[in-house]
């Protein structure tokens, strides 16, 4: 349906990154983003329904996705072929994955407040206790950025599973992804339409933290509710919202928001041999569409376009 794979362009009045004291142009993707991103002739492609879904999903370096169905308490594979099945029955509550450098998945297990990780064979370890949270992230050095909401916090829990708070003053830190090459954290920060960008040091801490991203509501009172967010190689940033799925130019810009099948976006990531595929939650089905872009994998830094 047109209506569903459209695009919203938006218009003049927007104004740049959130931190930006000019209003800059709109910036226009050269020949419209359908065709920069979309394939022509393409859809949104059904591949379940009836799921609980909470946080984050994941990808694995083969293109396989994983996500938590949190009532059923089990993890569920999407193979390439788009076919899901069972990977793990018992998960002690996980919300939201990330794949890791070393091939584990990771996983928030809010209830008992800890993270863990477990093998491609399925067995848990305790990554790191009194943690409680749906949304991760894990770099290549294997370092796990946490966002805890109770406590206005991000958390980051080392290579050694040392953990320290690197920010605590936000108002509900929820989505959390690493830039494609690393060199930046975002997390959004609901009710508010503000995306937060800090420089990740090389010990892992953050500094120069400030808003870079503004987001789009259908009023200024409305809250765009941002889920998960993912990064494609060329740096522009996909955050699931109420409006669907807001991209990004890496300047911070605003310049489409992709409608997702039933309005609301709650998560959205890259998945599928090569990443080509942007895949998408409504809190109870999982879509996937195929695009012209690749997705950042959280496994392997890319530098990206300067």
């Amino acid at each position: 349906m047109p209506h569903i794979a459209s695009f919203l362009f938006l218009a003049a009045l927007l104004a740049g990154p959130a931190s930006a004291q000019q209003p800059t142009r709109p910036y226009k993707l050269a020949g419209g983003a359908e065709r920069d991103l979309l394939p022509p002739g393409t859809h949104w492609q059904l591949l379940g329904e009836g799921y609980h879904l909470t946080g984050d999903s994941a990808v694995d370096s083969h293109g396989n996705v994983y996500f938590t169905d949190v009532d059923r308490n089990r993890i569920l594979k999407i193979g390439l072929d788009g076919n899901i099945t069972t990977w793990r029955q018992g998960t002690n509550g996980a919300h939201g994955v990330a794949f890791g450098p070393d091939g584990r998945l990771y996983a928030g297990q809010h209830d008992l407040k800890r993270i863990v990780a477990f093998s491609t064979g399925g067995a848990e370890t305790v990554i790191a206790e009194g943690v409680q949270s749906h949304h991760l992230a894990v770099t290549s050095r294997n370092r796990v950025y946490v966002n805890v909401p109770p406590a206005h916090s991000v958390w980051l829990i080392d290579s050694d599973r040392s953990k320290h708070v690197v920010h605590d003053r936000l108002n509900w830190p929820r989505g959390v992804r690493a830039s494609a090459d690393e060199s930046r954290l975002v997390v959004n920060d609901p009710p508010t339409r503000l995306v937060w960008s800090f420089r990740i040091e090389p010990d892992g801490s953050l500094s120069n933290g400030r808003p870079f991203y503004r987001l789009e509501t259908p009023t200024n009172a409305d809250n765009p509710d941002p889920g998960g967010m993912a990064f494609d190689t060329e740096d522009f940033l996909y955050v699931a919202t109420t409006l669907g799925v807001q991209v990004f130019d890496p300047a911070g810009r605003a310049v489409a928001i992709l409608k997702a099948p039933g309005g609301a976006a709650s998560n959205v990531l890259f998945g599928g041999r090569n990443l080509e595929w942007l895949y998408v939650t409504d809190g109870s089905r999982m879509y996937r569409r195929p695009t012209k872009r690749r997705g950042a994998g959280p496994w392997k830094p890319a530098p990206v376009p300067r």
